[in-house]
């Protein structure tokens, strides 16, 4: 039972390492973007160049990574605008002594918003595959510059070889310069998780957290947990929390809760489902609690090309005039190696965000090219 990972960032799907190689190593990506915007008042394009870097370094009792991707380019509406857009991550975890663990992260995303919608994705962690953030479906709905920001620190305690203790504390910010709107969340939690068998852990929680901006809401409460892995085919985790809420969240009673599941079918095929209930953190400016789920399923046709589709979903109401906001984000991509370190993802995507001035229908079409030293060596490893 490993600590949780927060969302991955990566420069291109399959360039930059997302796991431990156990050794110390650096590597880089560069690139270039392009895509097309259809179904707005005028159809709009963005052409950028892209890089990436991946450092990972390892010691004894402690391990650190850091990642970075950025895009600086044209975007095309109305006029030509020079945009830019960085994602930045770093995480470390280390051991204490024999009994107690720790981990802290911290990300960053800042640039134009538009942008988002042609660049690559944010990603998590679901099983042994990748799904992206389900805050995709809101991104390009701000015409300014945005800054995503999050850290989290967690303590880990060993009670006995198969109880544990987690305390975990979380900071997330959200600034849209084009509104002036600032969304902060702070969160605290206390975990107790014991393995009744080998693939099957349960347990309880309790925690709090605090939302400020547009629409503030304050939720405590506890809950139960649950883990279970069927070897490296299946897993699942879920929680449940029941909350006490402050009369801004809209009822004095409020669930929140997370779920995920992975399953490899087959040998090629890795499926995912998520879902999730929580505050906001901002997602949606006039939203104090989120619901949201994703779906998808990647198939493998080598080590280097595959062909994925992704979808997510988010719902919410605004707890001051009851309107329901809705919105969902699909994606169909294949990814394909051209030779001596290059790779190429082309990607259709769809936006649909009610109840948001500019929201409505948005269709991408992206490309990208991505070369890395890292990859080309790969490729002429394996022709030895």
């Amino acid at each position: 039972m490993s600590l949780a990972n927060g969302p991955t960032v990566q420069g291109g799907p399959g360039f930059l390492p997302t796991e431990n190689e156990g050794r110390n190593h650096f590597t880089f990506a560069v690139g270039g973007v392009g895509g097309l915007l259809f179904n707005q008042p005028n159809d709009a394009n963005a052409y950028a160049g892209a890089g990436a870097l991946s450092g990972y370094i390892q010691r004894r009792r402690w391990e650190l990574m850091y990642e970075d991707g950025g895009a600086l380019g044209n975007f095309q509406l109305n006029g030509s605008n020079l945009v830019g857009l960085n994602r930045a991550a770093l995480r470390a975890n280390g051991q204490l002594n024999a009994r107690w663990l720790w981990q802290g992260s911290a990300t960053n995303a800042y640039g134009n918003d538009t942008l988002r919608v042609f660049a690559p994705l944010d990603y998590r962690t679901v099983g042994n595959t990748e799904a992206p953030v389900t805050d995709t479906v809101a991104y390009g709905l701000h015409s300014g510059n945005i800054v995503d920001q999050q850290e989290d620190f967690k303590l880990r305690t060993a009670e006995s070889r198969r109880s544990s203790w987690d305390f975990s504390a979380a900071h997330t910010l959200r600034y849209y310069s084009d509104d002036g709107v600032d969304v902060q969340t702070v969160r605290g939690r206390a975990d107790y998780l014991h393995a009744t068998s080998r693939n099957v852990a349960v347990g309880f929680e309790a925690g709090g957290a605090h939302q400020t901006g547009p629409t503030p809401c304050t939720l405590g409460g506890a809950g139960m947990l649950g883990l279970f892995q069927w070897g490296s085919r299946a897993s699942l985790s879920v929680n449940g929390t029941a909350n006490g809420a402050s009369s801004e969240c809209g009822k004095s009673v409020q669930f929140t809760g997370d779920a995920s599941l992975y399953i490899r079918a087959g040998n090629r095929d890795d499926v995912y489902l998520t879902g999730n209930r929580d505050l906001s953190d901002g997602v949606v400016e006039n939203l104090a609690l989120l619901d949201s789920a994703g779906a998808g399923i990647r198939h493998q046709f080598t080590r280097n090309t595959s062909l994925r589709f992704s979808g997510a979903a988010i719902y919410g109401t605004d707890p001051k005039t009851k309107i329901g906001y809705n919105g969902t984000f699909g994606e169909a991509a294949i990814s394909y190696p051209l030779g001596k370190g290059f790779l190429q993802e082309t990607a259709y995507r769809h936006y649909q965000v009610s109840r948001i001035p500019g929201g409505d229908n948005r269709d991408v079409v992206t490309f990208t090219l991505w070369w890395s030293p890292k990859r080309n060596q790969q490729t002429l490893q394996a022709r030895k």
